[in-house]
């Protein structure tokens, strides 16, 4: 049966709306659009995206291992770990779509940890780890004083809701921490690598936003943006490889590339053209 596709800007409400003649990687019925007004992108239909999608493990293949999960991983929940611990140290902290729990695991050692995850495979494996993690906000009676939520937003029908969901569970003076892909990333905004942008954008994909869209969206929110930290996650081999290859993994094979990363990832930052953001938010007060 053909979704029914958005005939509207999701964010601004503007009818200006065009295919950005983007494939994905996983679907050929959605597209990748782009408001013309406000620049956001967005697929073209969110309705295979059901109520228990996430919950019933369909992001996933059938076969997928938490502790493969959790290796794949290791490398942005050390870097959050290392660059949040001075903030989340002797507090009480909530990751909201934890996946596996690689965050959690790292800041239980100094922070009063707590997790919220769908996905019901993962049950035995948060017993198994000792990590409280609950299946929804609903399951939930407290509040924290650090909220994070790592490359979750693009992945929800309405993200706007949930920013004012999570901001209700937040202490006086507390802290919600957002990490999302960058729509201006260098592949797609500098160098418009097309094998990137067919790659990158993908089912479970319902937005992409950057540094303007989001603020947009958290302004509709009526929440305090406290700061907009660029984060390049990627290096000069991966992006050479993307080029010139039309593949990725090129910082596991071109790994002469890795000294120069320091430099690189510095001057996309210093442009605006970082893979990732990060958006600290707090309650505005009265």
């Amino acid at each position: 049966m053909k979704q029914k596709e958005h005939n509207k800007c999701c964010l601004c409400g503007s009818t200006d709306v065009a295919d950005t003649g983007y494939k994905l990687r996983d679907s050929k019925e959605l597209k990748v659009l782009r408001c013309n007004n406000c620049s956001l992108v967005f697929l073209s239909s969110f309705e295979h995206i059901y109520k228990d999608f996430y919950k019933n493990g369909k992001m996933h293949s059938p076969n997928f291992q938490p502790e493969r999960w959790l290796v794949a991983s290791n490398t942005d929940d050390t870097r959050r770990f290392e660059s949040l611990k001075s903030r989340i140290k002797g507090k009480s902290v909530l990751d909201f779509g934890c996946g596996a729990g690689g965050f959690l695991i790292k800041a239980k050692e100094i922070a009063d940890v707590y997790g919220v995850e769908q996905q019901e495979a993962l049950s035995e494996f948060f017993i198994k780890n000792k990590l409280n993690v609950y299946p929804t906000l609903e399951s939930i009676d407290k509040k924290f004083d650090v909220i994070t939520m790592f490359h979750v937003l693009e992945h929800l029908r309405d993200p706007e809701t949930m920013i004012e969901q999570l901001l209700n569970f937040l202490n006086d003076n507390g802290e919600l921490i957002i990490e999302v892909p960058n729509e201006d990333d260098a592949l797609l905004s500098l160098y418009k690598c097309r094998a990137f942008a067919n790659f990158t954008h993908w089912r479970c994909h319902l937005f992409c936003f950057n540094k303007k869209t989001l603020k947009n969206l958290v302004n509709k929110c009526n929440a305090k943006i406290n700061y907009i930290k660029p984060i390049q996650r990627f290096g000069l081999a991966n992006h050479l490889y993307w080029i010139f290859k039309g593949e990725k993994g090129g910082h596991l094979k071109w790994t002469f590339f890795n000294k120069l990363d320091c430099v690189y990832k510095n001057l996309l930052k210093i442009l605006g053209k970082s893979d990732t953001l990060m958006i600290s938010l707090s309650n505005i007060k009265d």
